[in-house]
């Protein structure tokens, strides 16, 4: 049981802070900024803006795209990790704003960084179930409500946005999410997690160790596992977390950068939003045609990693 990608959307807030506002209010400079990260702006959210919010202005803008209707979709999963309310799911909240009315189930993913991989993984299982002819799946973020404003290591990391995608039941196994694979193991959630000041508490260099070593270590198992070989892949959108995180794991994969999308300049880290946000840019910008091979690997809080292979 096979699907395919039928629409695409996204949102990213009106609000731009740049590498130069965080110099005014931080011992920071954009040089350190951006030889540390490869950030130079992000994109925050306005203090009444939920994470709801922005799913629901990205799912509105997929369903325009895949010229839909609410009740055409059967299940939303939404990969967050910043839902400002433990309950009820976001994807609840996105069924109700756009006025769905054929009470089809909707559920958050919390993953972290690597939520909106594990959020296709669900989707892919559904399908080859059986279960479900058009699936949305949102990654959505409101990271900047993590942010302490006196640390300037994580404070000039994070950026708000969501970006949704919509697959359909199809015949083929060669078209939309063709495989995925995750993993996790909690002994190193001290890493990276959320402190008791509810802001993200980070150890910088273990963090980088683990994210060069199994993003491409997952990336290298999804080719293996799905009998593809790496030339054959038009792109990789890594997780945007830093660029020399991109950079090195692309080293390590042997992936030219000219094969690869970064946004993390634009959008910053915006956790489980990254990979639909940096796949819309694609896009919309006329890199990703369709027909083509993307790789998606990414690496979270957790700890957790995987990849996803998807032909647009």
């Amino acid at each position: 049981m096979g699907n395919r990608l039928i629409g695409y959307g996204s949102y990213l807030p009106e609000k731009i802070m740049t590498n130069a506002d965080f110099e005014k209010i931080l011992d920071t400079t954009d040089e350190w900024i951006l030889s540390r990260t490869g950030i130079k702006q992000r994109h925050f959210a306005r203090e009444d803006e939920t994470v709801s919010d922005m799913a629901t202005i990205a799912a509105r803008r997929a369903l325009e795209n895949a010229n839909l209707q609410p009740d055409d979709i059967d299940l939303i999963i939404v990969a967050t990790t910043s839902a400002e309310m433990a309950f009820p799911s976001v994807g609840a909240m996105v069924s109700r704003d756009l006025g769905m009315t054929n009470n089809a189930p909707a559920f958050d993913v919390r993953a972290a960084c690597t939520g909106y991989v594990y959020a296709l993984h669900c989707a892919r299982a559904f399908f080859n179930a059986g279960m479900h002819n058009r699936i949305m799946v949102i990654g959505a973020e409101k990271m900047s409500r993590y942010i302490d404003w006196r640390e300037r290591s994580t404070a000039v990391l994070f950026g708000d946005g969501a970006g949704a995608m919509i697959f359909e039941h199809s015949s083929s196994n060669y078209s939309g999410i063709i495989d995925t694979v995750v993993d996790a193991d909690g002994h190193g959630y001290g890493m990276l997690h959320e402190s008791n000041h509810q802001s993200v508490e980070m150890n910088g260099p273990e963090t980088y160790k683990h994210a060069v070593q199994l993003m491409p270590e997952a990336a290298n198992y999804i080719m293996d596992h799905a009998g593809i070989q790496a030339e054959n892949i038009d792109w990789i959108i890594p997780h945007q977390a830093n660029l020399r995180i991109i950079e090195s794991g692309a080293q390590r994969l042997g992936f030219p950068l000219e094969k690869i999308i970064i946004t993390v300049d634009q959008h910053a880290n915006t956790s489980g939003a990254s990979g639909a946000l940096a796949f819309a840019w694609g896009m919309d910008n006329g890199k990703i045609k369709h027909g083509q091979l993307i790789m998606y690997p990414a690496f979270g809080s957790g700890l957790t990693w995987g990849a996803a292979m998807i032909r647009v």
